[in-house]
């Protein structure tokens, strides 16, 4: 009878184009899109910002030297004079300005001279501007302590005693899944909870609105085989969200690897900086089917305890909408998730305990404490709210609200 219910809720949510397109179609192109998409974006304002003249407003023009405006004008940066240019930038008019003061070269020549330069915090415009400008005062700044070394006859390198040189020391897996790798998770919830939440809204305030639940009450099947029926319902739509997520990832990573295996090292770089790709083990992919059918479970009940109260489907979509909310903190959270440490706490936390899983999953570094943690509470928490679900479910003011 479980099986029954459960069938008569899949092929109703089949019947609607819009819940296959939600659930399968969707996330197995989104993500591949937003993967390629950015990269592209990204390496376009950078290249742009560095091919393109930067226009700078300076107040003092007179006052900047020459060979620095040579070499601004090497780095397609060019000066414009203002009277205020805090108020040229605060405008818009200007991305970058500065602000050179009377007696520069001769505060130079006697030791130390100071600049002051403006941009917008969070603008990035103004600040990739302002990286530029700031590059070109420091190889103004190298070349003219280089100078005075050799009149001294010192070498340059009397100044850095010390070389440092950097090795990543993280793991394939860690270096494949990107300084974003964070958004694997955040996507596969999100798809989650969008792919369970039409199943679960037709299943309950659905069949409200269209007089069809008292046809199923007085049917020879028990309230629980109802309820856990409509839930694995549901469970299925979430659950095939969220491998369409993966699957959809695993193929944006490797389109992307060869669109940009010919394009340079810089284009390599915001590949990295992207994740290049899901370089997990088989165990590590059972693992993380297996999250994301813990979460699709969790979701599932969660959304089937909150439906049943709605009146209409109308009211219901109501009820679900803040529960993206409930996913976004988490995944906000999983970016400092390094700075918590190896706390078991966060592992009995429900929904961010599989997020940090999958995250570790993905990463190569999960271990077999909390994945028992993460999966135990999943588990507690998921029959908690079946139990509250079934609970309601047998109250008639629940059942036939009007």
């Amino acid at each position: 009878m479980i099986w029954r219910v459960a069938r008569k809720e899949i092929l109703s949510t089949l019947r609607d184009r819009r819940a296959l397109v939600s659930s399968l179609l969707i996330p197995l192109l989104v993500l591949p899109l937003v993967m390629l998409g950015l990269p592209l974006l990204l390496g376009g304002l950078f290249e742009r910002e560095q091919t393109t003249v930067t226009e700078v407003a300076v107040q003092g023009l007179d006052n900047l030297p020459d060979a620095l405006r040579r070499e601004s004008e090497a780095q397609s940066i060019t000066f414009t004079s203002v009277d205020d240019p805090q108020a040229a930038v605060r405008r818009g008019d200007y991305a970058v300005a500065l602000t050179v003061p009377e007696g520069f070269e001769r505060s130079l020549r006697d030791g130390k001279a100071e600049l002051t330069l403006y941009s917008k915090t969070g603008n990035l415009r103004s600040e990739l501007s302002a990286g530029k400008v700031e590059d070109v005062i420091s190889a103004f700044q190298q070349a003219l302590v280089a100078e005075r070394l050799r009149r001294v006859g010192l070498e340059p390198s009397v100044l850095e005693p010390i070389t440092v040189e950097t090795r990543d020391a993280s793991s394939q897996a860690e270096r494949s899944s990107g300084q974003l790798g964070w958004l694997i998770p955040f996507f596969i919830a999100v798809w989650t909870l969008a792919g369970g939440q039409m199943t679960a809204i037709d299943a309950t305030a659905g069949e409200k609105e269209r007089g069809t639940l008292e046809s199923l009450l007085v049917a020879p099947v028990r309230r629980a085989e109802v309820v856990v029926g409509k839930f694995l319902a549901t469970m299925a739509f979430g659950l095939s969200a969220a491998l369409m997520a993966i699957l959809g990832y695993v193929l944006g990573g490797t389109v992307l690897r060869q669109f940009f295996s010919l394009q340079g090292e810089e284009a390599q770089e915001i590949v990295s900086v992207m994740g290049g790709a899901l370089n997990v083990s088989f165990f590590g992919v059972v693992m993380l089917v297996l999250s994301a059918l813990l979460l699709a479970a969790l979701i599932a009940a969660l959304l089937i305890s909150i439906t049943m109260f709605a009146r209409s489907f109308k009211e219901a979509q109501s009820y679900v909408a803040p529960l993206s909310f409930v996913l976004i903190l988490p995944a906000v959270g999983l970016q400092f998730a390094d700075f918590f440490g190896s706390n078991s706490v966060l592992y009995l936390i429900p929904v961010l305990n599989t997020l940090i899983v999958m995250d570790d999953l993905v990463k190569g570094s999960a271990q077999a404490l909390p994945l028992l943690l993460t999966y135990g509470s999943s588990l507690a928490y998921t029959a908690l709210l079946l139990d509250f679900a079934f609970r309601n479910f047998k109250r008639e003011g629940v059942i036939f609200r009007t």
